[in-house]
């Protein structure tokens, strides 16, 4: 079984892309808290996530960089060639988004851009 959740921020400004025949695909990655936080020492874990289609429009309607989202899919491995190098890729391929901060705040830092 591959599921995985998350909730985290979103760490860079929204970027939604289109492929050729016109699907939209959003990547960014969402920063989780880990839970055995000291005062000292504040670490957080990076996942990166991809959403495709509608869930990708949707992301880019409601949030921003910053905005706590909750996000339910599945972990994905991939590689590719860049000079000669194999590098590796693990993201979370979304399947559902849950919209944690409250939509009127949402609309309100939205407008602010």
């Amino acid at each position: 079984m591959n599921q995985v959740a998350f909730i985290g921020r979103i760490c860079r400004e929204i970027n939604l892309n289109q492929t050729q025949d016109g699907t939209a695909v959003l990547n960014n990655t969402l920063a989780i808290n880990r839970p055995y936080q000291t005062k000292d020492n504040e670490d957080a874990d990076f996942i990166p996530f991809v959403a495709w289609g509608n869930r990708a429009q949707l992301i880019d309607e409601y949030c921003k960089k910053g905005h706590l989202l909750g996000i339910t899919g599945k972990m994905q491995s991939r590689h590719y060639e860049k000079d000669n190098n194999k590098i590796y890729v693990l993201e979370c391929i979304v399947e559902n988004i849950h919209f944690i901060q409250p939509k009127s705040k949402m609309n309100e830092t939205k407008e602010m851009i």
